[in-house]
């Protein structure tokens, strides 16, 4: 009698393992482990060039220096270059070309160079010359020539762009004078429109 009594209560056990088996292959955990590492966004200048035309009779009375500059914890991106560009002894029809090289070491593809206050009011660099009156007296004292188009840097890749200066026959004698120029770069897929 005893063992019929037994019978009910191991089947009943025997169909709860069943279908806890059962149950389980129907749960299981998965667990998923990703690691993401982002890019970032950088650049700095290589080689820098200042080339004189030729002056007049061998003369080398002119001088035209240029130093570059990485700006640094300038705001929401450290991607920002400082060109100073410096003539001493200039004279009418003196030119200088400032020739130089930016190098994306970033590992994400970048644009420029753009001019303005980043993020929102970013723009080109004009490409036609520019008179600038630098003594204020109403009359352009130089003319100056951008060649610094708009152009997609790659990772790793380098760029050339150059500014021409020509002193007109306005300037004032005895002057020292120095231009600055921050170029702005962003990330390729954020360039302004």
């Amino acid at each position: 009698m005893r063992i019929k009594g037994l019978i009910p209560i191991i089947a009943g056990l025997m169909l709860l393992v069943v279908l806890g088996s059962a149950l389980a292959m129907w749960y299981d955990t998965l667990k998923i482990q990703a690691t993401i590492n982002t890019g970032y966004v950088d650049v700095e200048f290589g080689k820098v060039t200042a080339t004189e035309e030729p002056e007049a009779e061998g003369k080398d009375v002119g001088k035209c220096y240029a130093s570059l500059k990485e700006i640094e914890n300038e705001g929401p991106d450290d991607n920002d270059l400082d060109l100073n560009i410096t003539i001493e002894n200039g004279y009418p029809s003196y030119n200088c070309t400032v020739t130089f090289e930016v190098k994306n070491v970033g590992t994400i593809p970048v644009k420029g160079p753009y001019q303005g206050t980043p993020p929102d009011v970013l723009s080109p660099y004009p490409t036609t010359v520019q008179d600038v009156d630098l003594n204020g007296d109403g009359s352009p004292d130089v003319n100056i020539k951008f060649n610094m188009p708009i152009k997609q840097i790659d990772a790793g890749k380098s760029d050339t762009f150059s500014i021409s200066i020509h002193i007109k026959q306005d300037m004032p004698e005895k002057r020292k004078f120095s231009l600055q120029y921050l170029l702005h770069f962003v990330q390729w897929n954020e360039a302004p429109t």
